[in-house]
């Protein structure tokens, strides 16, 4: 796994070197994106002509090609997930005309019994009209996705890759300037330009003296960087940043820059570390990737495990013992609402560390779903705005991706039966029924007690008995079945009665 670290340059003597490289890295990015994206030339034939014409090294082609390249793969990418995220929408939106259309119909038909200028006759016209009006805009709606749909598609069967250096959302503020913020048209053009030119990449190589030749992080803390070729009468062959530490990742690229063997008299370090520049304000960062070693095991399955389950506003952490037992449970708040997008992530991982550590000090494996809300974010609009706003405040793979790197670095293990996550189905249900009143738990613990479960490769628990509530009855069907039919039943019956739930345990 890949881990970026950053830090702030505080020294500015070498700043007018990063923004002239950044403007020169900027430009030929742009060049290399039309000369072989869009006109087609060979790697090999634009690296000889770019090493030439533009004065730069071999090394710093490939940074070059290698950043360019991941910008394209990532748009390919989104172009895969916007078409199934496109399908997705158009399929909620025509269920959401035909239901509107059938409700439709049957207001024209119960209309046709009334007798007209009556007030209960009036009820039914003003509900028809706020429908018909419903339906005339869903309809716009579907046709503009399936537009965009259309034009996707061609994109993709062509290989078209549609980019804007310096972002859209700067480049059309163009058109609204003081909207924007800006005074005039010259004072958006040196913005533009500016974000055109806030960032190069230094690629690095594990066999290059201490992972990367170009940029080289010595063990004195100093990094030395190779100048361009076109600005070293200027700017000299290397500029050298002394008192360079990292505050968070220091001990991760010390190990990566460290000797592994020699080969053929030649160092090879633990890892490569690439170095990306960027600028952000008036100040210059320095952002350090490497790939990350995975910690020791410091967890074993013989002493249970721990389960987490992601709800809206906190994370509910589910203790188990090795016999499937819940031990303890405890909520980690996690504030969602109103807050932006960094300030949810920051909260998340902070909750998520929490959760790591608690089952690192107990020396058990974690277990969480393997959830996915990419189906129900399609529906959004069709949905309540509570739900609506429930569902898009939850970010289940950034929490994905927390877990998965916190537990790589703390050594935990992460429980995949059968290679993914838990399979979260009814989970809420099992824990309500079968471990809620019996230990005394809150639904949302018994759920997480459930995840850790499965984690450990539990079967699935026996169906529920209940003198309380009315359950379906048990046929020679398969315990999923059963629960399918029974999580059915408690959502049109007893979803809110938590009361009549605590006491449905009976054995």
């Amino acid at each position: 796994m890949l881990a970026t670290y950053q830090t702030r340059i505080d020294d500015r003597t070498p700043y007018p070197y990063f923004d002239a490289m950044g403007e020169y890295f900027g430009r030929l990015e742009r060049k290399l994106f039309v000369d072989h994206y869009i006109r087609g030339a060979p790697v090999n034939e634009l690296k000889k002509r770019y090493i030439k014409e533009y004065r730069i090294t071999a090394r710093q082609f490939n940074s070059l090609h290698n950043s360019l390249s991941g910008k394209i793969e990532s748009i390919r990418e989104i172009q895969k997930y916007q078409e199934h995220d496109l399908l997705g929408r158009i399929g909620s939106t025509e269920k959401a005309i035909k239901e509107k259309e059938e409700k439709r119909d049957k207001i024209i038909k119960s209309l046709k019994k009334l007798q007209p200028r009556t007030e209960k006759w009036q009820k039914k016209i003003d509900r028809l009209k706020k429908i018909k009006f419903f339906l005339h805009q869903k309809k716009r709606r579907l046709r503009n996705l399936r537009q965009r749909l259309e034009n996707l598609r061609k994109d993709m069967a062509r290989g078209c890759v549609r980019i804007c250096f310096g972002t859209r959302k700067l480049f059309k503020a163009q058109h609204n300037l003081e909207a924007n913020g800006f005074k005039d048209h010259q004072e958006w053009l040196t913005a533009w330009r500016k974000a055109r030119s806030s960032s190069f990449f230094i690629l690095g190589s594990k066999d290059e003296t201490c992972g990367n030749q170009t940029c080289t992080y010595f063990w004195d803390n100093t990094l030395r960087i190779r100048v361009a070729n076109k600005f070293t009468k200027q700017f000299g062959r290397y500029i050298e940043l002394t008192g360079i530490v990292f505050p968070y990742g220091q001990e991760h690229l010390d190990k990566a820059r460290t000797v592994r063997r020699i080969v053929k008299g030649r160092k090879e370090c633990t890892a490569a570390i690439s170095y990306r520049f960027l600028r952000r304000g008036d100040s210059w960062y320095v952002h350090a990737t490497t790939e990350l070693e995975a910690s020791p095991l410091r967890t074993s399955r013989w002493n249970g495990a721990v389960g987490i389950d992601l709800n809206d506003g906190f994370l509910r952490v589910g203790d188990i013992d090795r016999f499937g037992n819940p031990l303890n449970e405890f909520e980690i708040p996690v504030p969602m609402r109103d807050r932006s997008k960094n300030q949810v992530k920051a909260a998340l991982g902070e909750a998520v560390k929490k959760a790591v550590l608690y089952t690192k000090e107990r020396g058990k494996p974690i277990a969480i779903e393997d959830l996915d809300f990419v189906k129900k974010k399609q529906a959004l609009r069709e949905s309540g705005t509570k739900r609506a706003r429930m569902l898009s405040g939850l970010t289940y793979r950034q929490f994905r991706m927390m877990v998965e790197s916190c537990t790589l670095r703390e050594g935990v293990e992460l429980l995949k039966p059968e290679g993914k996550n838990v399979d979260p189905f009814a989970t809420s249900v099992i824990g309500q029924l079968k471990f809620m009143a019996r230990y005394g738990m809150s639904s949302h613990g018994s759920a997480a007690c459930v995840i850790a479960r499965r984690g450990l490769g539990f079967k699935l628990e026996k169906a529920a008995k209940s003198s309380v509530l009315e359950l379906p009855e048990r046929k020679r069907t398969s315990r999923r079945n059963y629960w399918l039919r029974v999580s059915n039943r408690l959502k049109r019956t007893h979803f809110s009665d938590r009361v009549a739930l605590l006491y449905a345990d009976r054995f």
